[in-house]
Formats: structure tokens, sequence, C-alpha cells
């Protein structure tokens, strides 16, 4: 018998005398009388505790003086006269607390979010073309004048973010005299299975019971997922999107109007927004030039204070901001108080800070590198630097030149041999005018057609811009010969506007091949002014190559003695960006061997070797 069976014995029983445990070896008196113990229930302090009686053992028979073997381990002694039998407790998780249940059907109430509206069209200065289709809408649901039988509602809203279709919507409703609903996802998401379908169904209950008012949902793509995304497609996501649907169509005939919003109409359920569900369609476009110039001007008096802006600089500016959002046009006078503040500009606001403050705003300027040279330190024939120079001068003074009947060119077109400085001298025009630097190749445009369209939504957003264009042969090459004609034709429908000319971006097409150039991307209003580029002349870039070689050698290098007569013996006619490889290889090389040897010297040894390797094999000694 183990150790264990023996201690059950022992709580089974009690005996009146004395167990005696010898080492290895358990003693029963003979005389020991032995009767079976009622177990004891020992009671636990913890709130849920089922406690399990021990069943009793069977009877044993008790041999006089009998040996019972046990295990080595010490047993614990204990002095009580009599150890009373424990009960062991079975271990009972303890119950969580139970989750409420989810609300039901009539706990959903939505009245808490209509309100009384507090704009209406009088609130929103021009968009007169958009105001009118909204209200014309708005009565073909109240009424059907025509006595059309089937009726009509559903008013879809879409655009750019930041348009104001919320305004025009609470705008609409002040204009009815119609209380106000609006929703948006959050007011119907729930953690529940089923219960954002159940609070979609009392949001439009809620609306039915108002009566005649404008239910506005916001952001209506999260209610209208696309359900052909096969196994993408979240089934509670299909349920909102059959339960919106089934609402949209049992609304049709009340006097409640629809309206939503969304920035991606796109992205909706093409079932969700087919005509019987939402049967009017209205695009909301950037402000026009009356509702920008009225935003403008509100925006800065707000902040700065009244009359710190003149009639003429806000329209100077709305005519320069077309396809600006409203949003951006608004919060122009919070960037105009904080520079104010700063001191970085006292009295009235001028056109001039007024720009720096959208730049701001923006928070961006393109892709331009940080360690861009300035027009003069690019070498380059004197006349089309010049060119730059003036060109960057009237970017500068964009407005004042407008005044006076002049204008920036739509496009330039940069050409010359390869390694001349077209993307430096891009650069450089793009940091000496303040414009952002976008920068693109043909070969990125062939491979990506749909990222021309990208690249200028871009440059809308953050001009004045410059958009480069390098290697442009490779995309704007003769249509006759090209297989990329449908891109090139989607190039120069840009250039010349036809969506709508975008003011302050500026097209800079650089080629090493301008007779490989399409005539029709060359003419006047597309790519029509042209710049130069050509190899430097002998003094220009022995200026050039002395000024670099001393700014590397800083003290660190000597320079043997004729070492530049040796560099204009091997970059005799050839480009800036030869020169700039074939001195990086020379210290290159001279670096090596003040490693290897402790000798820092650039030697004319080390420009023929460069040269050698970086232009032609066939260099020899001067």
């Amino acid at each position: 018998m183990n150790l264990s069976a023996l201690q059950k014995l022992y709580r089974s029983f009690r005996t009146s005398g004395k167990l005696i445990i010898d080492g290895s070896r358990a003693w029963v008196p003979v005389d020991a009388k032995i009767a079976r113990a009622e177990p004891a229930v020992v009671k636990r302090p913890s709130p849920i505790q089922v406690v399990e009686r021990t069943t009793p053992a069977p009877p044993v028979t008790v041999e006089p003086m009998a040996m019972v073997a046990v295990p080595r381990a010490t047993p614990r002694v204990t002095d009580e006269p009599n150890v009373r039998a424990t009960v062991r407790a079975r271990s009972v998780a303890v119950k969580p607390p139970r989750r409420p249940a989810p609300p039901t059907q009539s706990e959903h109430d939505f009245s808490s979010n209509i309100r009384q509206p507090r704009r209406t069209f009088k609130h929103v200065v021009g968009m007169a073309d958009t105001k009118q289709r909204l209200l014309r809408a708005a009565h073909d649901v109240l009424m059907d004048d025509d006595g059309n039988v089937e009726p009509r509602n559903g008013i879809l809203l879409f655009g750019e973010p930041g348009n104001g279709k919320t305004l025009f919507a609470e705008a609409l409703a002040g204009e009815l005299a119609l209380p106000f609903l609006q929703i948006a996802f959050g007011d119907t998401a729930s953690k529940w299975i089923n219960d954002t379908p159940e609070k979609i169904k009392a949001v439009f209950r809620t609306a039915s019971e108002t009566g005649a008012c404008v239910l506005f949902i916001d952001e209506i793509d999260s209610f209208l997922k696309p359900r052909d995304g096969g196994a993408n497609v979240h089934s509670m996501d299909r349920d909102v999107v059959n339960t919106m649907l089934t609402e949209i169509v049992n609304l049709r005939g009340s006097t409640v109007i629809l309206v939503a919003a969304t920035n991606f109409i796109e992205q909706l359920d093409t079932a969700g927004i087919r005509e019987g569900r939402f049967d009017y369609k209205i695009e909301i476009p950037p402000p026009d030039l009356k509702a920008r110039v009225n935003l403008i001007g509100h925006s800065i008096c707000k902040n700065l204070g009244p009359k710190t802006v003149a009639r003429a600089t806000a329209e100077a500016l709305a005519s320069r901001w077309d396809g600006f959002s409203a949003s951006r046009l608004s919060a122009l006078g919070g960037q105009l108080r904080e520079m104010h503040r700063d001191g970085q500009f006292s009295g009235l606001v001028t056109f001039d800070v007024a720009m720096q403050a959208m730049r701001l705003l923006q928070g961006r300027r393109g892709r331009l590198p940080e360690m861009v040279k300035a027009v003069d330190d690019i070498i380059m024939p004197m006349a089309s630097r010049n060119v730059l120079r003036d060109l960057a001068y009237r970017m500068k003074k964009v407005h004042r030149l407008e005044q006076m009947g002049g204008s920036l060119p739509r496009g330039l077109l940069f050409y010359g041999p390869p390694g001349t400085g077209k993307t430096q001298a891009a650069m450089a025009l793009a940091k000496a005018s303040g414009y952002a630097f976008l920068k693109t190749t043909g070969a990125d445009l062939i491979a990506r057609p749909d990222s021309w369209e990208r690249l200028v939504r871009e440059a809308s957003d953050i001009r004045p811009a410059i958009v480069f264009l390098d290697e442009a042969d490779d995309i704007l090459t003769d249509r006759r010969y090209s297989n990329v004609a449908t891109l090139t034709n989607r190039i120069l429908t840009t250039l010349d506007g036809a969506s709508g000319r975008i003011r302050d971006v500026i097209f800079i097409a650089a080629t090493n091949h301008q007779d490989r150039m399409d005539p029709a991307a060359v003419r006047g209003g597309r790519f029509s002014e042209k710049v130069r580029f050509d190899v430097p002349e002998r003094a220009d870039m022995e200026r050039y190559v002395s000024a670099t070689l001393w700014r590397i050698a800083n003290g660190q290098y000597s320079l043997e003695r004729d070492i530049l007569r040796q560099c204009m013996v091997v970059l005799a006619g050839r480009s800036i960006a030869d020169a700039d490889a074939v001195i990086a290889e020379s210290v290159n090389r001279a670096a090596t061997r003040a490693i290897r040897e402790n000798v820092a010297e650039i030697r004319s040894a080390d420009v023929v070797a460069a040269a050698r390797s970086v232009l032609d094999d066939r260099i020899a000694d001067a």
C-alpha cells in the first residue's frame, strides 16, 4: 500500500489508538477500535464554491500488528490526537459577470439626431448652378408637378473632399425650412452581430415618423461597399448594403428627402447608386470665382480683423487659386494670423504674403533635392542662362507681370547634348522662383500611363509648381512612328487646357534629340519656349574644374603642379557631367593611394587614368 492509499484509509476511519509510523512502516494496535468517521465539510470564503463530500472507502480488515509499507518520504507528524477528515474541494472557475444583452429594436432611437438647420442658401455665396440643381431635385421629391407616376428620390452628392457637401445638404434643409437628420457610419456601428442593420432600419423609421425632412447620410461609401469582391467581402457588409438598399427603396413616395455624400463615387456598390435609388447625382465642384473671393475675404477678416485685405488682392488670389477646395481657402486666415503673430508681416495682407501663407498650408514643395545649384552656378551658354534668370524673375513677380499684360509660358523645351545640365537647370529654376518641383521620365509614363493624371493632379494641388519631363523624346516622339501616340495625345491635351488650364503650373520637357520630337509638341502654346544647352567653352570649363579641385582638396590633398592643364586636355569638348565624373574618379584613386601609402596628393596621372576609365581608354598622356 502506498502513502496515498494509507492517507485515504486514515481519513476514512477513526481509531481510539494512535497510528504508529516507524520509518517505512506503519503500525495499528490489535485492540484498536475502528469506527467509520463522518467526513467533515470545510467551508471556503470564495463567493462561488462547490464542495465535494469525500466518498467513504469500503470497509477494510485490520490484522493484528499489521505491517504496511509506505514510501520513504518523511511524513508530517501532527500533535493532534484526532485528525479530522478534510474534504477536497473541486476546483471551479468563478463565473464572469454576464454581458448585457444586445439592445432590442425598440431601444434604437435617432430622434436626438434631428435638428433645425443653421444655414440656408443665402449663406453659400456663389455656386448658383449647384444650388439650383439641388433645389429643383428637392421640389421634385416633395411634389410631383409633372404628374409622374413613378416617384423619385435620392440625391447623391459627390466630388473632391473639402468642397462643402455637408454644407450644401444642411443649406438645402434650411432653404426648405425642414428638419435635418444627419447620420454617419459611426452612429450605426455596433459590436453586436446584426445590430448595425437594425440601427439603419431605425434611422429610416425615425425619418419616416418625422415626416417631411432631409435625411442626410454622410460618407455613404461606408454603408454601400461593393459586394462583388468575392471572399474578401464580409458577410456583415453584405447585410448592411442589403438593408440600406431596401430602406432606400421603401422611402420612395414619402416626403423624406434622402441626401447622401461621398468622396469616392467609383467605390460605391453599383446597385446602390443606380436610378431608382439615387435619381439625382450632383457633383459638388470646387468653389467658383465669386465663392472663392468671399471665402478668402471672410477667412482673413475673421482671423485678422475687418479691412485687413483689399478686395483687389482677394480677387487676384481667387483668380489664381481656381480648383482649391473650400476648406483650404477657409484655412488661409488662420495661417496668416500665425504669421502675423510671429512678426513675418504687418499691415494689410498683400498678394505675396498670402501666396507664402498658402505654401505653408500646403506643407510640401514637391521633390526638390536639398543641394540644388543656383542658376548662375550652372555652366551653360550665356544666352540660355539669361533666359532662365529672366524667367525666374517673371515667375516670382507673376501678379505684377499679369497686371502689365505679360504672362508665363505654358511649357518649355530644354534641349542639348547629354550631361549639359538640363535637369540641374530645371531644379535651379524651381529654387529661384519658389515653385514646387515634380519630376517624371518618359519611360516612367510609358510603364504607368495613368501616372500622368496623378502627376498633374498633384501639381495642381501644390501649385505653383514645375512639372519636369526628362527624356521627353521617349513619350513625345513623332506620332507617325510612335507606339504610344495615345499617351502623347493626353499630354498635349493637358498642355492645351482642354479640361481647364491650370494656373501657375509650368511644364518643362528635356531631350537630347530635339529632331525626334513631334512637331505638334513644340508648336506655340505647348513647349513653345526653347532653351539650348551645350558643352561649356574652354574658359568656362577651366573655371569650373579649378573651383571644383580646390574645393575638394580643401587642406586634405595637395595638387600636382600641372594637374589643371591635364584636366583641360582630357575634358576638351566634354560636358560638365563628364568633368564631374573624371574629377570624382581621380579623387577616388588619390584617396586609395593616401590610405595605402600615406601620401595625400591628386596627380596628373590620376586624371589620365580616370579619363581612360570614364570616357575613353584611348586617351593618352598630355
